[in-house]
């Protein structure tokens, strides 16, 4: 069992000489698809910049329109690099090249992530950038899970030694199901519970799901972290490092009404600053 389509969305977003994204975005996304087996998708995004008509005189629209086309044009180049990579690497590969109002790129990337058996985006430490409203779109929006790599990640994409990070939750079990086909590729699952939840009537123990995974991979371990400092993103992100996982994975949790300003604490500090790559789903 392996993904047969993923997709990876690299943003131009912040000024029309940008180069790209982060290069471990890509060299991770290329990696894991030769890995699967599978089809790479290219959705590289690209904001378009808002000149609000009658407002602006006709050389600042002029201006605008430059800085538009010469944005676009970087992108189309750099995504016709990846294509090259990519088949460099035996893999298959598609590109679709969006310039689009901020509010419709999110809309349009996470329905493409619908047609795709899992997302590869890039971690954004600013909480409030566009990159990261992008980032929560496909992971709260798109129904798949999606594998945040951190910006300076020269790991690889083999995936040997996994971390569950269990606390017997709705999230955290679809998070285990959509990891399943990676699960049966580790050498290694070891599952994670912090220490400490408020409200244990509700959870199931680690221990409990752990001879379900054994059944995914032959070499499973719990282990109960107490949280240092009451700090479970924390203390999850040290162990992950401690034992040099090569994926973590947990569910997302989020505030609906409000979750472009408040995601819940765990779920927030993955996002912006995972330490090693984290599957997510939600």
């Amino acid at each position: 069992m392996t993904y047969k389509t993923v997709l990876v969305s690299p943003i131009f977003s912040s000024s029309a000489d940008e180069k790209g994204p982060a290069e471990a975005l890509a060299r991770y996304a290329i990696a894991f698809a030769e890995a699967q087996g599978a089809h790479l998708s290219f959705a590289l995004g690209c904001i378009r910049l808002f000149a609000p008509g009658a407002i602006m005189v006709r050389e600042a629209r002029a201006l605008i329109a430059k800085a538009n086309a010469d944005r676009k044009a970087q992108a189309q180049t750099y995504g016709e690099e990846l294509l090259a990579r990519a088949s460099a690497s035996g893999v298959t590969a598609s590109l679709e090249l969006m310039q689009e109002e901020y509010g419709k790129l999110c809309t349009h990337i996470a329905t493409l992530a619908r047609y795709t058996d899992i997302a590869i985006m890039e971690a954004d430490a600013g909480n409030v950038s566009l990159h990261q409203g992008i980032l929560e779109a496909v992971l709260f929006d798109s129904g798949r899970p999606i594998i945040v790599v951190p910006p300076l990640w020269s790991g690889t994409a083999d995936i040997k030694k996994v971390i569950v990070s269990w606390d017997g939750s709705a999230k955290a079990a679809r998070a285990l199901g959509d990891a399943a086909p990676l699960l049966e590729q580790a050498s290694e699952v070891e599952i994670v519970s912090i220490s400490g939840d408020p409200d244990a009537s509700k959870r199931i123990d680690a221990a409990e799901i752990a001879p379900h995974v054994s059944r995914h991979c032959k070499n499973v371990t719990v282990t109960s972290l107490p949280a240092h400092g009451n700090d479970v993103a924390a203390t999850l992100s040290s162990h992950a490092k401690l034992v040099r996982a090569d994926l973590l994975v947990m569910g997302a949790f989020a505030r609906p009404k409000l979750r472009q300003l408040i995601l819940g604490g765990v779920t927030s500090n993955m996002l912006t600053d995972p330490p090693r790559p984290v599957l997510m789903s939600y």
